[in-house]
């Protein structure tokens, strides 16, 4: 069987985990979070990073900052998770799927599938 999500360990993630259990914070603003942010900050340049509990989530504020109305059509990969396009479908968006490159297994940004407006964002 080829495994869809294989978890790797790089270094002190073990150690990371017991300690953050032994704190008693596994999830939220704990003080790993408040280091990733710092990190994601420093290495960016950005003036305030903020993380998610998932991908999906993520989506969702996006597709809400993106102000996403009805009838507006997005781009998106084919082969992607159906939180893809639930993030937008959900404020009436429209998926609009193309193909992605066998390279990157990303959208080929010249590609606009059938997009039937001028009008398209691009998700990605």
């Amino acid at each position: 069987m080829i495994p869809f999500n294989k978890p790797y360990l790089t270094g002190k993630e073990v150690v990371y985990i017991k300690q953050a259990h032994k704190n008693g914070q596994l999830s939220g603003d704990g003080p790993f979070t408040q280091k990733c942010h710092q990190l994601i900050e420093k290495y960016t340049g950005c003036k305030k990073a903020l993380l998610t509990h998932s991908c999906t989530a993520a989506l969702e504020m996006a597709a809400i900052l993106a102000d996403i109305k009805p009838g507006d059509e997005i781009i998106m990969p084919s082969y992607t998770f159906v939180s893809t396009a639930n993030a937008f479908v959900l404020r009436g968006g429209i998926p609009v799927f193309v193909d992605i490159r066998e390279d990157t297994l990303n959208i080929d940004a010249q590609n606009k599938g059938d997009c039937s407006s001028t009008l398209c964002w691009s998700c990605m």
